[in-house]
């Protein structure tokens, strides 16, 4: 396996941007730059059988699989590439060291941290709860892949619905305080098809109006469809019958690469063993980053 390492993005406020698509840079000694991208061309994805227990009846799953149907929609107009679900999963497990499926998992409760399993950060599998640094995060996508070729090849979504409650109506939005399953809290296929953005490679960018923004707000479904920069991104990257586009090349043949992951909306790297986790957040825009 190749060195890989951890990129950390956040979710920020709105505000006047204009950016039409950012792939993920990989961190490598290259002179180029490297992208992560998958070389094959199908996502079968993995939903844990446990769902949401707020959300009623089995409407998140829907909604995950409309977000899927999403991204399939604009591949079948320019691409090959296939997302298809596989059967659900009793205690999946996700993250670092899983690299069995593409697993999408509902975290109910917050993870101790007097937990022994807190030594060895095993306790979201282990203990099926929330494991990760900022409880204001509403959902969190783990990205493994080859820090020499940007090769992915895992890519896993956690929701955090310890903190969050999870909704699948379109309207009305719920106001501040009083969330509710008959309003829009934090909607599962907005959340879903912005997060499937970075499984296949997608970064944040700084454009208010896009799928991949760094922000959502409560009653948010704007990101439900996908905006024309990450639709023509996503056609750019993965053309019918060809490769994948290298980095460098889509730079110099079209100008859409902008900047780095690294440095970039508060990027934390640092290296760990065998795997490149890739985890990027969303964040509440009426709570201020600590």
């Amino acid at each position: 396996m190749h060195r890989l390492a951890p990129v950390v993005l956040s979710l920020l406020a709105t505000g006047a941007w204009a950016q039409d698509f950012l792939r993920t840079v990989a961190n490598t000694t290259s002179e180029n730059e490297v992208c992560v991208t998958w070389s094959n061309r199908r996502i079968v994805y993995v939903i844990d059988s446990a769902g949401s227990e707020r959300t009623p009846a089995e409407t998140e799953f829907s909604a995950i699989t409309n977000s899927f149907a999403t991204w399939q929609v604009i591949s079948d107009s320019c691409s090959d590439f296939t997302f298809s679900g596989g059967p659900r999963q009793d205690k999946l497990t996700v993250g670092k060291g899983t690299q069995d499926s593409n697993g999408l998992v509902f975290r109910e409760t917050l993870c101790r941290d007097d937990d022994p399993c807190q030594a060895t950060r095993t306790c979201g599998n282990t203990n099926r709860c929330w494991d990760h640094d900022d409880p204001s995060t509403i959902a969190l996508t783990t990205v493994t892949y080859s820090t020499r070729t940007g090769i992915i090849y895992d890519a896993d979504v956690e929701y955090n619905a310890s903190a969050f409650l999870f909704t699948t109506v379109a309207s009305p939005p719920c106001l501040p305080d009083h969330e509710s399953v008959s309003c829009v809290a934090y909607d599962v296929q907005n959340s879903t098809t912005h997060e499937i953005g970075h499984m296949v490679g997608f970064d944040h960018v700084l454009n208010a109006t896009s799928t991949m923004a760094p922000t959502a707000v409560l009653g948010d479904t704007q990101k439900r469809i996908l905006d024309y920069g990450t639709q023509d991104g996503f056609c750019s990257t993965y053309p019918r019958g060809q490769p994948p586009v290298p980095c460098d090349q889509l730079a110099q043949i079209q100008k859409r690469i902008i900047a780095k992951n690294t440095g970039t909306f508060g990027c934390s790297c640092s290296e760990l063993n065998g795997l490149f986790p890739f985890a990027l957040w969303l964040l509440l825009t009426r709570r201020r980053r600590a």
